[in-house]
């Protein structure tokens, strides 16, 4: 992690310092995060849902192994990446309203494990 620093653009944003809206993640509960898949021409939309650790994943384009590889291969990336940078923000320590040791999403949890993920089917267009 010695890429990720305080100072790194992602830190700056869940820090709530490039936002437009300046609110930093530590003061929210849900993370709406538009992701592009370039190599299928497609937005997916991400949902991090801090307190279930989990994101959830809407995609308007279901189907095709090579879309849902592809899809998959973001969706990874980010549940890993995003904690990195939530660990190296010490974003942990600044929920209070949390009790990171027992609720449920995150008991026998390493900080450094990847989030969960969720591939909602079914969505309207």
């Amino acid at each position: 992690m010695s890429c990720i620093t305080p100072e790194h653009h992602v830190s700056q944003y869940i820090r709530g310092y490039k936002l437009l809206a300046n609110i930093s993640w530590d003061s929210v509960d849900n993370i709406i995060i538009p992701v592009n898949v370039s190599e299928s021409f497609h937005w997916i939309l991400i949902v991090f849902r801090i307190r279930h650790r989990c994101l959830y994943v809407y995609d308007s384009m279901m189907g095709g192994v090579i879309h849902s590889k592809n899809v998959l291969d973001h969706v990874r990336s980010f549940s890993t990446m995003i904690l990195m940078f939530l660990v190296a923000t010490n974003f942990y320590e600044k929920r209070s309203d949390i009790d990171w040791h027992r609720k449920a999403a995150y008991i026998d949890k390493s900080l450094s494990e990847p989030l969960e993920y969720v591939i909602l089917k079914d969505t309207p267009q």
